[in-house]
């Protein structure tokens, strides 16, 4: 449309964290453990920390003294010691409407129950694209794009793993800042001398106990290698006997800490504070929403581009109350509507110059990307009839105007005559098209004698519907952007092509070309596309009608704060295609780069694209809302 534009590695370290702190070989007192004697000078210590249920053994006659401490097992350690609900602190919200929680994690997995915008779930783990969750209607999988976490979220730290809640606790109650940055935690790394320190005070200071001071205060020999962040804590460690140096009267503080000296600086912790008990520490309630409340920053678009990479933060404030009367949402209807094709025929771009409809060349060789080989044949409508094949992974044809020939890669030649050539991977696998920019495509390619160009031929994609909107969304929409935002622009860009079947191009054997001319069609998404077709396959079937006919959803970058009418735009007047103000968008338009430049490009009528990502992603609205909005009377059905 023209205007518009635009956790976790599972190695031996990891498998050795959790059996140190989750094996179910807890013991009462250090005796238990073969490696543990009387005489050894942390005897006690383990002893102490076993009796509290601090630490556990690595099985059931050994504790393993001498095996290094990691950062997950040391804040399990502490969480244990606050008496810390860490599930609590796993806690997320449902961010779409009508979400499946399903028994497995995959999509062709049973559907337990459907839950709605905003439902608490307890993350329990995660299996690919997919969080293992708990909610109030049982237990069950959740495709990911679909969770928000209530609370921080390490990059590294998988909700799969005993010390998760823990390092999430730890992190928002600022005992920990991560490890080297606020996204990593590195559970797994060994945790240092300095470390164990510096999270031991914070944890006083969080708890609220106060540390006897009853060891002279000394400088180690080795004080310039004491980081910065890590001296105050060091020292107030030292001072409260919690830490010593060692002989030399150094402190080593960037050395690993065993399991037996983390037990005796636990032990010496819990005396200098006198020993403490506590409640159960949960994590406060959360908001229903789980959006996102401030503008987000959009400086990375440009142009007249409506696409983003991504959502990068938020510039702040608070968006303005809007009145709940214009969120009337379109209604699902039970009934179905007719729809022309299920196949769409698409001239590809860099194949097809828009007037001519012909290739760029008057060759085009395709390569098989699942190494099958290729069938050739015809078009019976638009469904492919098969008249031969090759074992070769490539083929290019070519034309005199009156018969196609097409040589494989070891050189067999295929003619036929007539105006059309059909090519595709044997079974139907995808296709790659170096004339195209090296693009991908799904089902099979046509090639046309271009129409009063003889030699020259007109390349067309016959895909699904569905493998279409696929092929849209993440050029035309930002790949990352609000899930319900995608499934607005998944249903209105399926409206949309479906209402220009057997229309204007149909002459040429095409229903569109991939190009601002219909929509920004490229194929398969090899990379970021994962939002995009999550959104496409949670509204498949799924079309934007009025009286029962397809709408026309028409889109648009941006429309400067009021939608324009179908009628100002010289398409005649629809009734759901009206003039009205967009206070969605007039909310993130100081955040939009080159706003000016990209309302002037666009036709402003129907949906702004930028003003459905302010929607779903400042104010919480669903994807219904969202087109119920622009397209105000209409209703949701499926087609068939």
């Amino acid at each position: 449309m023209a205007g518009r534009k635009r956790m976790l590695r599972a190695g031996a370290a990891l498998l050795l964290a959790a059996v140190m702190v989750l094996t179910p070989f807890t013991t009462a007192a250090a005796a238990s453990f073969g490696d543990v004697s009387a005489s050894d000078w942390y005897h006690d210590a383990v002893d102490y920390v076993v009796g509290k249920g601090l630490f556990q053994g690595t099985s059931n006659t050994a504790f393993s003294p001498g095996s290094p401490m990691t950062r997950g097992m040391f804040i399990t350690v502490l969480g244990r010691y606050a008496n810390v609900d860490a599930g609590s602190w796993l806690a997320g919200k449902v961010t779409g409407s009508g979400v499946n929680l399903r028994s497995g994690a995959g999509m062709n997995a049973g559907v337990i129950t459907v839950l709605n915008q905003g439902a608490a779930v307890t993350i329990k783990g995660r299996t690919g694209d997919w969080y293992q969750v708990s909610t109030g209607s049982g237990d069950g999988y959740i495709n990911a794009s679909y969770v928000s976490p209530s609370f921080h979220s390490f990059s590294d730290v998988s909700y799969g793993q005993y010390y998760a809640g823990y390092a999430v606790w730890a992190f928002e109650k600022s005992i920990v800042s991560g490890d080297g940055s606020a996204s990593s935690f590195n559970p797994n790394g060994n945790i240092t001398r300095q470390e164990v320190c510096t999270m031991l005070n914070r944890f006083a200071s969080v708890m609220g106990v106060s540390l006897s001071q009853s060891v002279g205060a000394t400088t180690f020999t080795d004080d310039g290698s004491i980081s910065s962040w890590a001296k105050d804590s060091v020292y107030a460690m030292q001072h409260s006997g919690v830490v010593k140096g060692t002989e030399t009267g150094a402190f080593n503080p960037k050395n690993a800490v065993t399991r037996a000296e983390t037990a005796a600086m636990i032990q010496r912790f819990d005396t200098a504070c006198g020993g403490f008990s506590c409640g159960v520490q949960r994590a406060p309630e959360q908001g229903s929403s789980g959006q996102t409340t401030t503008p987000p920053s959009t400086g990375g678009s440009s142009g007249g581009s409506g696409s983003s990479s991504g959502d990068s933060g938020s510039s702040g404030g608070t968006p303005p109350a809007l009145d709940p009367g214009v969120d009337t949402p379109a209604t699902q209807l039970g009934s179905a509507v007719s729809i022309p094709a299920s196949v769409i025929r698409v001239g590809l771009p860099g194949l097809v110059t828009t007037g001519s409809y012909r290739s760029s060349a008057t060759s085009v060789t395709l390569y098989d990307a699942g190494g099958s080989g290729f069938e050739y044949g015809s078009m019976s409508g638009r469904t492919f009839v098969a008249g031969g094949s090759t074992a070769s992974g490539s083929v290019t044809i070519t034309t005199d105007g009156y018969t196609f020939t097409a040589v494989d890669g070891a050189g067999a030649s295929y003619t036929v005559s007539g105006d059309a050539f059909a090519v595709r991977p044997y079974g139907g696998a995808t296709t790659l098209n170096t004339s195209a920019g090296s693009r991908t495509y799904r089902g099979c390619i046509e090639l046309r004698q271009a129409s009063g160009m003889p030699g020259y031929i007109s390349v067309i994609n016959f895909v699904g519907i569905e493998d279409f909107v696929k092929g849209v969304l993440p050029n035309e929409f930002g790949t990352y952007w609000p899930m319900e935002t995608l499934k607005a622009a998944a249903v209105t860009a399926r409206t949309h092509i479906m209402s220009m079947v057997n229309g204007a191009y149909n002459a040429y054997g095409m229903d569109v070309v991939a190009n601002d001319g219909s929509q920004t069609y490229r194929g398969v998404t090899t990379s970021g596309g994962e939002n995009s077709d999550l959104a496409a396959d949670a509204t498949a079937g799924l079309y934007l009608t009025y009286g029962g006919q397809l709408c026309v959803t028409a889109y648009s970058a941006c429309n400067g704060g009021t939608i324009a009418s179908s009628a100002e735009a010289g398409w005649g007047a629809k009734p759901y295609l009206v003039s009205k103000a967009d206070p969605y968008e007039a909310a993130v338009a100081g955040e939009i780069s080159n706003y000016a430049g990209m309302v002037s490009a666009s036709h402003r009528v129907g949906m702004s694209q930028w003003g459905a990502y302010s929607m779903a992603k400042v104010y919480g609205k669903t994807y219904d809302v969202i087109l119920g909005f622009y397209f105000p009377g209409t209703n949701l059905q499926y087609g068939a």
